[in-house]
């Protein structure tokens, strides 16, 4: 059985601001460019001279294609990250699956805790003795005067 526990989801606030202030500034934009088109159409009907008026009309929807333009790629940078942390919620469930089937699968292996209760059949008085070392008195010692002989080169060559 599992001690994971599901995890209630959480609202992610800024991701939710992003969408309302996205779709906030496409509606305002779209409705900036439909208000500055109209009166600009209307001033070349009535045939108008004035250029401060005519020039705030033209920068009206200007601005408005504009902000429709940054609501509309909020949108996509929103969904975007819906989509980035929808694929990582799943890869996230998928390493849990995963280490969840390898914890079962390590109940069925034999535990280091196992290995100790494996009892001694020897005896400590039937063990058999290991070989005497070799005494250190018998070794010949080298002279000291005694020059060591030198090395020889080695080639590499072939």
């Amino acid at each position: 059985m599992s001690n994971i526990s599901p995890r209630r989801p959480a609202l992610n606030i800024p991701l939710l601001a992003l969408w309302a202030a996205s779709i906030g500034v496409a509606v305002l934009g779209s409705m900036l460019l439909q208000h500055g088109n109209a009166e600009l159409a209307a001033f070349y009907t009535a045939g108008g001279s004035d250029y401060q008026q005519f020039l705030g009309l033209q920068s009206q929807g200007t601005i408005g294609g504009m902000l429709l333009t940054a609501g509309v790629v909020g949108g996509f940078i929103a969904l975007a990250t819906h989509a980035r942390n929808r694929a990582a919620r799943l890869v996230a469930a998928s390493a849990i699956d995963d280490a969840a089937s390898e914890a079962d699968r390590m109940d069925d292996v034999l535990y280091i805790e196992d290995i100790d209760d494996v009892d001694d059949t020897t005896d400590a008085a039937t063990r058999p003795e290991a070989p005497a070392a070799a005494s250190t008195a018998d070794a010949p010692v080298p002279a000291a005067d005694a020059a060591p002989a030198p090395l020889e080169p080695t080639s590499v060559r072939g």
